[in-house]
């Protein structure tokens, strides 16, 4: 039975907030301050709203990014891999898209300079978030899917920082690699980082039942993500915008 966010004191103090795609309603978490001039949307592996994933969006918060972190599974949450993959397996990933793009919309209200950052198969939905929205200025991806066509890269509006275990598999660090000449042939910026011996999803303690979790890798991560956000979210702060969209004022997130 998948559990429903609940009793954990991690779990008490995110209070969830709902949002709205233009067809349906749904839960996420924000934190950071509402004059934060920079802004984030995170996407979480496929467990679900886990307390790695709250803990993710408050360390980010407390470095004064204002945080919304998407429920795409409405509220369910995995802790084995059979659950997650049933959840997986019931994902929309149109709705899915709604509702990032709904999140990253609700960010922009303040004309915030924005990133969008996905864990395991969040990267995957976070970076093509990253290539529909001409709003998003940077994208963190950790150990996840990745697009190695130059062509579809153009559309990025700004850096990438991938990082991934080399023990992930058999093709993990080719694949960054790959990655990494997609987006030089594409013409824009991405920065690789493998970290020796690491299988997938080592930040995540349910995965593989804690078994392949590795704390100084993790840490090792989010100190260069935080990096990354901090050198490329201030510049593009500091810049002129490239997107030709104008921002609409809505939501006051």
């Amino acid at each position: 039975m998948f559990a429903l966010l609940a009793s954990s004191t991690l779990f008490a103090k995110a209070m969830p907030e709902t949002l709205h795609t233009s067809s349906e309603a749904f839960t996420a978490y924000v934190e950071g301050p509402t004059e934060a001039r920079e802004g984030i949307v995170l996407v979480h592996d496929w467990f679900g709203v886990s307390p790695f994933y709250l803990d993710a969006m408050q360390r980010l918060a407390r470095r004064g990014y204002r945080v919304i972190a998407v429920d795409l599974y409405d509220g369910r949450r995995a802790s084995t891999h059979d659950e997650a993959a049933t959840l997986l397996g019931s994902l929309d990933t149109q709705a899915a898209a709604r509702k990032i793009d709904a999140a990253i919309e609700s960010l922009r209200t303040r004309r915030r300079t924005l990133a969008v950052m996905g864990f395991s198969m969040g990267a995957k939905h976070a970076l093509s978030a990253a290539l529909r929205n001409e709003s998003v200025r940077a994208t963190v991806l950790w150990y996840g899917e990745t697009v190695i066509d130059p062509h579809e890269l153009k559309s990025l509006q700004g850096p990438v920082f991938l990082v991934v275990g080399s023990a992930d598999g058999a093709t993990a660090a080719e694949n960054a690699a790959a990655f990494s000449k997609a987006a030089d042939a594409a013409g824009e910026a991405a920065e690789i980082y493998v970290y020796p011996g690491a299988a997938h999803a080592f930040a995540q303690p349910l995965f593989n039942q804690g078994k392949t979790y590795d704390s100084i890798a993790a840490e090792t991560a989010w100190r260069l993500s935080e990096d990354f956000l901090t050198r490329r979210l201030h510049s593009a702060t500091l810049a002129p915008d490239r997107s030709a969209s104008t921002t609409n004022a809505a939501a006051a997130n």
